[in-house]
């Protein structure tokens, strides 16, 4: 039987029975006081000509054994009767109980031994409407007086008329040994599931907020949804432990599991290629690839063992990929890979694949929440240390020396304007108090902090400096001073000889993106380098960095009208 639909119970082997005449000797089960358990193996099958009738001698002649070369619907439907042989090879310690588990039995049955009712579950019927399901979780003690050395008979009398899937009842496994273990190898599975649930919650949770709170990142959002699918699948298993469940609980179990497997198998390596940052075109291919080996695979036996070579292939191709373009974070999610492989050897592969690379990637998005605090840090910092130097430089001794001379002059020569001039000196103080220590501002105050420092050098200069505005939205918010940074660095190098001069802010908006072009009639030097690599451009790019980290673009150069600098802040 898959091992998707037995980790909730016991790892054995799937019996694929289907039939063809009884030929030879019906081999034996072999049961010793040392064996823990062992899978019921060699099953006949006969038609069940009359269910209300007591099972009686049934010639070896109308026996069939069941084999892998017929068709599996043949016998998919209706009553029938299977037995198996078991040879109890040596005395069993009779304090030591031993009991039948069956195991994914989508019917009604009951069970003999040696011709002796021992139990049923379910009623048995002759129609859908006349049999009633068992209970999912059932098991039934051997008396010790019918395990005498030598050999017996396991009859199973079964009603089959609940098929909802491909599932099959003779896809179920008869397991029989030592109780306690038996019991004990139940519960570690539900144990596990259990375990795995807890563990995954967290993640599940914190990367759904994560999504919510930064920007709608679609790796939260993927990673989030990949804890889920593992949670659905460790519930699907705990459900008969939460809630008591019929033998057809196998049939949703059967689409859950598909189902779960196909999204498990796709979401895992695309959240790798937006992890690492790969073209998002590779996607396309491996859903393609993925549904193609879903639906050529699409067989209870091979399935899940196809689709978890399928997602551990991918997944090590794209993190080999990222190792080899030394991508930040591949070689942690590499060890999960590895890990991952060694589950799957182990026959644990998907609470082993999934348990390991959510704890693997856990760590790596936590390691990158440590950078990038750190660097935000650094960059609370640079901004900070931009920020004295910036005041410094606006309010140092020179400047305010050649204020005060200028302040001195017109008030021999016109103090009204004197007045006006100290006015506008305290307003562009006042306002750099009030923005200097602040992430942003409104973009309407920075631009009263240029209009102040621009009249303030048309006093200082008996020129008239002015700005004027296009399509500026006051709702919009910058960085502050950096504006003001591009008129102040406009004014020191393009009006040194000029009396009059204009600068021109201008917003273009679209969906991705955000620009304002900054332009000056100054006069420049055809020597003038481009762009600028001064202390000014320093600040606007720290500045920049700090409030829109990698979604920002600065230039800075001479044109035939004067001077343009040009931010682009890009939607994030």
């Amino acid at each position: 039987m898959r091992s998707r639909l037995t980790i909730q119970l016991i790892a054995l082997l799937v019996l694929i029975f289907q039939i063809e005449p009884l030929a030879g000797e019906l081999p034996s089960n072999r049961l010793t006081s040392t064996d823990k358990y062992i899978s019921l193996d060699h099953w006949q099958i006969t038609k069940d000509a009359d269910p209300s009738k007591k099972i009686t001698i049934i010639p070896d002649s109308l026996w069939q054994k069941l084999d892998a070369n017929i068709d599996e619907n043949l016998y998919s439907e209706g009553n029938w009767i299977i037995r198996t042989k078991i040879e109890v090879i040596d005395s069993l310690d009779k304090n030591t109980p031993i009991s039948l588990f069956p195991l994914n039995l989508v019917t009604a049955y009951e069970i003999y031994w040696d011709e002796i009712k021992l139990g049923q579950n379910g009623k048995i019927g002759n129609t859908k409407s006349e049999e009633v399901a068992g209970n999912y979780e059932f098991n039934l003690n051997v008396s010790p007086e019918l395990l005498t050395k030598g050999n017996h008979t396991v009859t199973l009398r079964l009603s089959v008329h609940q098929n909802f899937s491909s599932w099959k009842w003779f896809y179920g496994d008869i397991v029989i040994g030592k109780y306690e273990l038996l019991l004990k190898k139940i519960f570690q599975s539900y144990y596990q599931a259990f375990f795995i649930t807890g563990i995954l919650f967290i993640p599940f949770l914190f990367n759904l907020f994560l999504y919510v709170s930064r920007k709608r990142k679609v790796e939260h959002l993927l990673f989030s949804l990949i804890c889920l699918i593992v949670i659905l699948d460790s519930v699907t298993l705990l459900i008969p432990v939460l809630m008591e469940t019929r033998t057809t609980l196998v049939f949703w179990q059967y689409y859950s599991y598909q189902m779960i497997t196909l999204l498990f198998t796709v979401l895992f390596p695309i959240f790798f290629i937006y992890l690492f940052s790969f073209p998002k075109k590779i996607i396309g291919a491996i859903v393609v690839i993925t549904l193609l080996i879903f639906w050529f695979y699409m067989d209870i036996v091979n399935l899940f063992n196809v689709m978890t070579l399928t997602v551990l292939i991918i997944s090590s191709i794209i993190t080999i990929w990222a190792l080899y373009k030394r991508r930040e974070e591949s070689g942690v999610v590499f060890i999960g890979i590895i890990a991952a492989w060694a589950a799957y050897y182990f026959n644990i592969a998907f609470a082993g694949l999934a348990t390991t690379m959510v704890i693997c990637t856990s760590f790596s998005t936590a390691r990158q929440f440590a950078k990038k605090e750190t660097a935000e840090k650094e960059a609370q910092l640079k901004s900070t240390r931009l920020e004295n130097e910036l005041l410094k430089k606006n309010i140092n001794p020179h400047f305010v020396l050649n204020t005060l001379t200028s302040i001195i002059a017109w008030l021999r020569k016109d103090p009204p304007s004197a007045i006006q001039l100290i006015e506008a000196l305290a307003e562009e103080f006042r306002i750099i108090n009030q923005v200097s220590n602040q992430k942003l501002i409104p973009i309407s105050q920075e631009i009263e902090l240029c209009k102040a420092h621009l009249k303030i050098m048309s006093y200082r200069k008996g020129a008239e400096y002015n700005l004027e505005t296009i399509d500026l939205d006051d709702n919009d918010t910058v960085p502050p001073m950096i504006f003001h940074t591009l008129v102040e660095n406009g004014l020191t190098h393009g009006f040194e000889n000029k009396t009059t001069g204009m600068f021109k802010l201008n917003t273009i908006k679209n969906s991705g993106s955000i620009k304002y072009i900054l332009t000056n009639d100054g006069d420049f030097n055809i020597n003038d380098t481009k762009g600028s690599t001064g202390f000014g451009a320093k600040y606007i790019k720290g500045r920049l960095e700090e409030s829109y980290p990698g979604s920002w673009n600065f230039t800075s150069d001479k044109f035939d009208a004067g001077w343009k600098s040009v931010i682009e802040i890009r939607n994030r």
